[in-house]
């Protein structure tokens, strides 16, 4: 798994790791849909990265998304985003179900733990009410939990189920737009 090095932004010349993007949904109503994979390389953390390097690959010939990993919700401001845009994050949780339990979720109905799971500074909740006050992501967010593994289990996976209900749940998002 792995995403194209594709230009940030609206400078072509700045490539980022781990990025694919694709520009020519810039003229849809909906305007431009963003799918961020929050995490880190440790441990359970990863899934957000795991998830976006798989659909980077998967949706790379679609020209209306861009696929990111993030450190921290924070970092979607690194990104070129408008207030006709879409957001979708996925993120590992805890305590929503078995390991690799998929729920989706509106900011509203997202649980504090799950708010406060990856953040290394901003959090999620806080990160998503600063977009709300800034106007960003009118045209709507969403939050993809993916249940993490237990504390022994080093190298999170998902089964063909799990990444066939991921890949519907995000191909929905995207169509609805």
């Amino acid at each position: 798994m792995s995403c194209e090095n594709k230009p940030r932004g609206n400078d072509p010349g700045v490539a980022e790791p781990g990025i694919a993007r694709q520009d020519g949904a810039a003229g849809r109503p909906g305007g431009h849909a963003y799918l961020f994979g929050l995490g880190s390389p440790h441990g359970g953390d990863r899934l957000g990265w795991l998830v976006a390097e798989w659909l980077g690959d998967t949706l790379r010939e679609r020209d209306d998304i861009t696929v990111a990993r993030l450190d921290q919700p924070v970092d979607l401001f690194l990104h070129a985003v408008t207030p006709r845009d879409r957001l979708l994050l996925v993120d590992a949780m805890r305590g929503q179900g078995p390991p690799g339990t998929l729920k989706v979720f509106a900011p509203a109905e997202l649980p504090e733990a799950a708010a406060r799971l990856s953040s290394h500074g901003l959090d999620l909740a806080s990160t998503l009410a600063l977009v709300e006050a800034l106007g960003l992501f009118r045209a709507g967010i969403r939050i993809i939990g993916i249940e993490m593994p237990g504390p022994d289990m080093t190298a999170p996976k998902l089964d063909e189920a799990q990444v066939r209900r991921l890949h519907a749940v995000v191909l929905g998002w995207l169509d609805a737009g």
